[in-house]
C-alpha cells in the first residue's frame, strides 16, 4: 500500500480494529516546550560527562551543535536543573495518566517521509541547545516524549511512500508493558507483513 505517514498511521488504526482491538482518536495532553525542557537535561549530562573527562576534545574538531551543548553545559544552573526536571515530571505524569485509561498508543514514528541526509544540519552554527531540540523535534515529534518518560515503543514498518520509502508506525505502552507491546506488534506483522517488501535499491 502506497500512503503518507498520516495515512499509514490511520490504516494500523484499522487494521487494529479490524483484528479486534477497540480503536479511539485520542492523544496524552503535555506542553510540547516541556519536552523540550525536558530534554535539555540528555543533553547538558552527555555535555557534563565530556567536560568531566581527563582530556577535553578539540572545539575545531566538533561539530557547532557540540560545541553548544559543551558552552551551554557550563553556563547550566542548578536552578536550570530543576526547571527542566520539573517540565520532565509534567510530561511523565501526563503520559502516565494516558495510560491508565488506554493500554496502547499509536502514532507516526516520524512527522515527515525520510529526508536527505544532512537536512538535519549539525554544523549549522547560531543555535541554542533548545533550538537544536526544536528543530529534531520538528521532525520526530512523536517519539521525544516517550524518550522524556521512558515509556517502551517499538516502530513497525507498515507502509511505503508513492516514491517507495519506508513508513513507520509507532506503538507506546505503560511502563513495564513490553509484554503488551510484543504481542500487538507482532499481530499487526501478521497482519499486514513486510519481511518480502524490498526497496528499489537495498543491499542484499
Amino acid at each position: 500500500m502506497k500512503s503518507t505517514v498520516s495515512e499509514a498511521t490511520v490504516a494500523a488504526g484499522t487494521i487494529l480494529e479490524w483484528i479486534g482491538h477497540t480503536v479511539t482518536e485520542t492523544r496524552p495532553q503535555f506542553d510540547a516546550e516541556d519536552v523540550v525542557e525536558a530534554s535539555t537535561l540528555t543533553a547538558i549530562a552527555t555535555g557534563a560527562a565530556i567536560l568531566r573527562a581527563p582530556r577535553r576534545p578539540d572545539p575545531a574538531l566538533l561539530e557547532a551543535v557540540s560545541r553548544t551543548v559543551l558552552q551551554e553545559t557550563q553556563a547550566f544552573t542548578a536552578l536550570d536543573v530543576a526547571a527542566a526536571l520539573d517540565a520532565q515530571h509534567r510530561v511523565t505524569r501526563s503520559i502516565g495518566l494516558f495510560f491508565t485509561r488506554f493500554d496502547l498508543l499509536v502514532t507516526p514514528t516520524v512527522a515527515w517521509l525520510p529526508v536527505p541526509h544532512g537536512t538535519l544540519d549539525y554544523d549549522d552554527p547560531g543555535h541554542s541547545v533548545r533550538s537544536w531540540l526544536r528543530r529534531i523535534f520538528e521532525f520526530g515529534p512523536f517519539t521525544a516524549p516517550f524518550n522524556v518518560s521512558g515509556n517502551p515503543a517499538i516502530s513497525l514498518p507498515l507502509a511505503l511512500s508513492p516514491e517507495g520509502l519506508p513508513i513507520g508506525v509507532q506503538l507506546v505502552a505503560a511502563t513495564g508493558r513490553e509484554d503488551l507491546l510484543l504481542q500487538v506488534a507482532a499481530q499487526l506483522e501478521q497482519a499486514a507483513p513486510w519481511k518480502d517488501r524490498q526497496p528499489s535499491i537495498f543491499v542484499d
